[in-house]
């Protein structure tokens, strides 16, 4: 059944197949394919995570250049203070406030799962648009937001404090453009560092947030990763940290080319050693 009979490097050939067709085999307390757990936990943390990332890109990167041209505003010293106050805090902590007030304070929201224990829905649609999943949704969607907003913000921010002073703007400037036209074109010469910082973060997605995951008892691939290991159940373990592995070789390979597309004077050799090293 496991090929043992067999010599080592023909183990080892099985083994390197396996792992690239996506044969993970079976696991050790489940007693089913691996494939099984693993597909639909990676589907429960992209529904979770991507969707999030993708809203904190879009909001925080515009307050971002917004408090960039503004320097010195109360809106940049809010904005800065609170995303790097979230920032810094541990996003298992910001989750366990979020569920001691909204959950156990005031009642309003479940607080673990992803959906309610008498729930059974049948089908992707039933399942990820009920409103009793978006009401398991909202807290560690928060957490996240909160969490990974300051990165987007400082980046946005500190791209558009350094093309201040550049000529494109000055031109722009004499013809005459009101500065909401500036700053859109201040903005779109700063999305070089948010694309690519949004193409590293895409791939880390891939490995879930395990502390968010086992605090809203959320189940994704971070949490299934933590269950396996206390299990000792070493395929499922395997198969995780290989996803997990390929996805960030995989974003991180396209950040560097789309660095390359997006600046015409960077080479895409010059990147992928830079990335290297």
């Amino acid at each position: 059944m496991y090929g043992l009979d067999e010599p080592v490097w023909v183990q080892y050939l099985k083994y390197v197949q396996n792992l690239f067709t996506f044969q993970f085999g079976i696991s050790i307390t489940q007693q089913r394919p691996v494939g099984e757990i693993i597909g639909p936990a990676l589907l429960n943390t992209l529904i979770l995570l991507l969707p999030a990332l993708i809203t904190t890109a879009i909001v925080s990167s515009l307050a971002g250049m917004y408090a960039g041209w503004n320097r010195g505003s109360w809106f940049e010293q809010i904005g800065i203070i609170t995303t790097t106050f979230f920032r810094a805090t541990p996003i298992f902590v910001t989750g366990i406030f979020l569920l001691i007030f909204f959950s156990y304070g005031l009642g309003w929201l479940p607080a673990f799962g992803m959906r309610s224990p008498v729930a059974n829905p049948e089908g992707i649609i039933a399942t990820y648009l009920s409103l009793d999943f978006l009401k398991h949704y909202i807290l560690p969607f928060t957490a996240t937001v909160l969490f990974y907003s300051g990165d987007f913000l400082m980046l946005a921010r500190n791209s558009v404090v350094e093309r201040m002073g550049s000529e494109f703007l000055t031109l722009h400037r004499a013809k005459g453009l009101s500065d909401m036209e500036q700053l859109g074109r201040a903005g779109r010469n700063s999305l070089l560092p948010l694309v690519t910082y949004f193409a590293l973060r895409t791939g880390m997605l891939f490995q879930g947030v395990i502390t968010l995951e086992v605090v809203f008892a959320w189940p994704g691939i971070g949490r299934t990763l933590v269950q396996a290991i206390l299990n000792q159940d070493y395929p499922t373990v395997q198969a995780a940290v290989f996803i997990m592995a390929l996805a960030v070789i995989i974003m991180n390979l396209t950040a560097d080319v789309a660095y390359a597309r997006l600046d015409p004077t960077v080479e895409a050799g010059d990147v992928w050693c830079q990335a290297t090293q």
